[in-house]
């Protein structure tokens, strides 16, 4: 107890005990139990430092110390430990998470107290979202900070921060920006060729089996069953959280099997350029992209394109679904375009099948007793 000089402050230390309501700490020298806790006073002053600890007794003999636990907790101090979070590391868009977070939200919370943010802050927080050249963000680039900040925030709630969740009580508006780009054949083939040789096998994963950019650069040979013909994705390895068997079409796994072919001891990774595991693609992409002359297509439209070839193929919804790794039917609708094309084919079906069934009628009235 008493004063000790370190090189960068004085501290002092008393002997406490917590309140019977676990919100205040109390002096207790020589009382059972009692543990030390120490302050740092933040100068080097002796004088000064004398008077901080005479200050902190005080305070500590009136009840007006707060435990850590009662203590109001800044936001971008709950920031930190929500991002530290076991649950948190192992969202599949952690990395994203932490651009959001710390990037976006902790410069505009950072300074309130979490169980003071109201709905009204985030409306404004909304309002004022704008990019890095200044310009006003898009809607569903608001939506995802928001996003971000409810799931951050819930967990507050789940752990007694908050009493209830206000980015909950915001509403987020549908930007309306479902996609419907589809490749045609010709289209597909020009962009493929258009690739860089390291960039095709993930352009034909996607476009094929309609996996997620995640789940192909991040898959291993150990995921890979060339004999059964299978991709085997662990339920980690999926956004859904959902183990999936995907089945390899014969292009894909002739791809991989001439990969299998040339890959390297030194990593797992099924996908490399120069010999090291591919983590990005945008560059090549947008090449391609150019070379092919494709506007207004992303990477993740080739999931688009496989949903749409499966359904024309005639696969039952079930198993595309399975394969695709959509979960419920309304975003498999989504992910499906109907085009021109397909209106007048179902046309076409149409037509076939009522010539055959009012053939079939006028060959049964033909038999009939009353046509005799």
């Amino acid at each position: 107890m008493g004063l000790t000089k370190r090189p960068d402050s004085y501290y002092v230390a008393f002997r406490v005990l917590t309140s019977e309501d676990g919100k205040t700490l109390r002096l207790a020298p020589g009382v059972p139990g009692a543990r030390l806790k120490r302050w740092k006073v933040g100068t080097l002053n002796k004088t000064a430092a004398r008077d901080m600890e005479a200050a902190i007794k005080t305070n500590l003999l009136l009840g007006k110390i707060v435990t850590e636990e009662a203590r109001p907790m800044l936001f971008c101090e709950w920031a930190k430990q929500y991002l530290n979070l076991e649950e948190v590391k192992g969202l599949r868009t952690y990395r994203d998470r932490v651009e959001r977070v710390m990037g976006q939200l902790v410069p505009f919370f950072g300074r309130k107290i979490v169980s003071e943010i109201k709905p009204q802050d985030i409306e404004i927080y909304r309002a004022k979202r704008v990019r890095k050249d200044g310009e006003p963000a898009s809607l569903q680039t608001v939506n995802n900070d928001h996003t971000a900040l409810k799931h951050c925030l819930n967990v507050a709630v789940r752990r007694g921060l908050l009493q209830s969740n206000p980015a909950a009580k915001v509403p987020m508006p549908n930007p309306q920006n479902e996609r419907d780009r589809v490749l045609t054949e010709e289209e597909w083939a020009r962009l493929y060729q258009a690739s860089k040789p390291h960039l095709r096998p993930i352009l034909l994963l996607a476009y094929q089996l309609g996996q997620r950019f995640t789940e192909i650069i991040e898959l291993t040979w150990d995921r890979v069953d060339l004999r059964r013909g299978f991709i085997l994705l662990r339920a980690a390895d999926t956004k859904t959280k959902t183990r999936r068997e995907v089945p390899l079409t014969p292009a894909v796994r002739a791809t991989l099997q001439q990969l299998a072919k040339v890959r390297r001891l030194e990593t797992s990774r099924v996908f490399l350029y120069k010999g090291k595991p591919i983590q990005r693609i945008s560059r090549a992409f947008k090449s391609a992209l150019r070379g092919a002359g494709l506007q207004d297509f992303r990477f993740h439209d080739l999931r688009h394109c496989a949903s749409t070839n499966l359904r024309r193929a005639g696969v039952d919804t079930a198993t595309a679904m399975k394969i695709i790794g959509h979960k419920s039917e309304k975003m498999w609708k989504r992910y499906n375009a109907i085009e021109e094309r397909d209106l007048t084919q179902a046309a076409a079906k149409l037509d076939k099948y009522l010539q055959a069934t009012e053939a079939d009628t006028v060959m049964t009235l033909a038999d009939s007793p009353a046509a005799q």
